[in-house]
């Protein structure tokens, strides 16, 4: 929390040239001093320095910030050190024995946290940190840039700004009956709101999809095949399968070899009872892990209602071997229950005979690697809402109606810098950064 000091490792775990050690908060200064049994200055400076280890001398390079001009907006401290793990510890070791305020490790995505609690950056820039951190491609590394450098928050700024300027000449409108002095046109408000809905359109589809690092939720019908589907890609029969729905009532981390990570939940069911409803309660709760969806549906059976706040990696479709062949048509027809799946990339797969698994595996093996890393989710899934209130407002046929959906729209957009997100949401998108950032 916000005015204790916190510390961690923050370079690549291992053996190294180098490590970083940082510290934030209203006693790092006096936690690096313990550490490196020296004085420094309490002004912006770099210090050539020296650390003892086991009787002996090593360098230590030292970077002194003093908030708000440091990247937490605290006071921070950077100890630059060879990378040995040993150092390291005794270093961290000394800093929580010698320092007289609390000092403790800083927990996943922390330091960025304070900066977007001090006010440093917002929610989109602290995405765009972690877009950068881990992008694969040359893409997801010029989006990262673009994002901490204001580049989305601009954006968003925009859509906002034509939301705002819409609800005003509604909320003037609304004092008027027609025909008098004050009435707004019609046109004068919707046009705002259709480029807002362009705009906002346009910037969803550029989000990630669903980035490398993710790991994934099976979500899809009772007795679609989601454990099967495990089983077969394990190579061995570790969850239990049943002909009989409502068999799976856990949520159970399944680690691949290729080291993907899928979560095998409980499935939808057209009537569950007390226990199903529990079971499908502790989905939702727990799915937070999850980064994306895989999609599974049984070609021969009734498509149900199927929703999810995260992106559908892709889907598969099941029991290939009992000759069923659905057309283009045919499958669109059972996705429209489903529609956060549409134009995601399809497998068919038999648990059976093990067609389709190799590739499906493949897949699941470069884009389902553990750790819910998934950048820009947050954001994706409050623009998301935000477009949808917006096309709303710009289609309503009544100006009351189109003044509730903008502000909703405004509620939504509210969420991307952060400002406006609960508690569990911010732990959420923050624990999917690495120590140390």
């Amino acid at each position: 929390m916000i005015g204790d000091t916190i510390f961690a490792t923050a370079s690549a775990p291992g053996p190294a040239a180098r490590a970083v050690v940082r510290f934030s908060g209203p006693a790092a200064f006096q936690a690096a001093e313990a550490a490196l049994g020296a004085q420094l200055p309490r002004e912006r400076a770099q210090r050539d320095l020296e650390v003892g280890i086991e009787g002996f001398k090593v360098g230590a390079l030292v970077l002194c910030m003093p908030g708000p001009r440091s990247y937490t907006g605290e006071d921070c401290v950077e100890l630059h050190v060879p990378g040995s793990a040993i150092l390291v510890a005794e270093l961290c070791a000394r800093a929580r024995a010698e320092t007289a305020m609390g000092v403790r490790p800083a927990l996943p995505g922390e330091f960025t946290a304070r900066a977007c609690q001090n006010g440093r950056m917002d929610l989109a820039q602290a995405e765009g940190v972690l877009l950068l951190i881990h992008g694969e491609d040359a893409q997801q590394v010029r989006s990262g840039a673009a994002w901490l450098s204001g580049g989305l928050s601009a954006s968003i700024a925009r859509i906002r700004s034509r939301c705002q300027d819409a609800l005003a000449l509604l909320e003037v409108g609304l004092d008027f009956e027609v025909g008098e002095t004050g009435e707004v046109e019609e046109a004068a408000w919707r046009q705002p709101l259709l480029e807002a809905a362009v705009d906002a359109g346009a910037l969803l589809q550029s989000l990630p999809r669903a980035a490398v690092g993710g790991e994934c939720l099976l979500l899809g019908a009772s007795n679609a095949g989601k454990s099967s589907l495990c089983n077969a890609l394990l190579g061995r029969d570790a969850l239990l399968v049943d002909g009989a729905r409502g068999t799976t009532r856990d949520l159970v981390r399944v680690e691949l070899p290729s080291r993907a990570v899928l979560w095998d939940a409980p499935g939808d069911l057209d009537e569950p009872d007390a226990v199903d409803r529990a079971a499908l309660e502790l989905r939702t709760r727990l799915s937070g892990r999850a980064a994306a969806v895989l999609l599974v549906v049984d070609p021969l059976d009734m498509p149900r209602r199927l929703a999810s706040p995260l992106p559908c990696l892709a889907v598969v479709w099941t029991k290939a071997d009992t000759g069923c062949v659905l057309g283009p048509g045919q499958r669109s027809a059972l996705l429209a229950a489903a529609p956060f799946a549409a134009d995601a990339p399809e497998f068919f797969v038999s648990a059976r005979t093990g067609e389709g698994l190799c590739a499906l595996h493949d897949f699941l093996a470069l884009h389902c690697r553990g750790g819910a890393l998934d950048p820009g989710a947050p954001i994706r899934h409050a623009l998301a809402d935000a477009s949808a209130a917006i096309e709303r407002a710009a289609m309503a046929t009544q100006a009351e109606l189109a003044s509730q959906d903008i502000q909703e729209a405004l509620r939504s957009l509210q969420q991307v810098d952060g400002s406006h997100c609960v508690e569990d949401l911010l732990d959420r998108i923050y624990s999917r950064f690495c120590l140390g950032k």
